[in-house]
């Protein structure tokens, strides 16, 4: 797929306010602590966004496989469910070799359109 000059309306604006909403929720969370609600929360969000930037290119999908890995393994650590069956994410942030993916837990929410929206056309 690759990057390209132009975009479906909204994705730069959409792209925008996630990064605004994550630099918010940095700022809130300095020197405080975590739910577990809201840990579980934050990760359903990074695997959501790895899975739609691996989308890109099989290489950027590959170098994001260790992400995949990593919010696996801080939900072990902190005591979260991990699910192998992630749905949509697993079967497009497909683990590089050497590197663990989930292993056991329960389906992240999904929030947003829904599986399969793709797109006005």
């Amino acid at each position: 797929m690759g990057l390209v000059d132009r975009v479906w309306p909204g994705i730069e604006e959409q792209a925008d306010k996630v990064a605004e909403a994550a630099c918010d929720l940095a700022d809130t969370t300095a020197g405080t602590g975590w739910s577990p609600a809201a840990a579980d929360d934050a990760l359903v969000a990074i695997d959501t966004l790895t899975a739609a930037l691996a989308r890109i290119d099989p290489d950027v999908r590959e170098v994001l496989a260790a992400v995949t890995a990593a919010t696996a393994t801080a939900r072990r650590r902190l005591g979260l469910p991990v699910d192998p069956e992630a749905g949509p994410e697993a079967s497009t942030t497909a683990t590089a070799p050497g590197v663990p993916g989930p292993r056991t837990g329960r389906r992240p929410r999904r929030r947003g359109l829904g599986p399969g929206f793709q797109g006005i056309r």
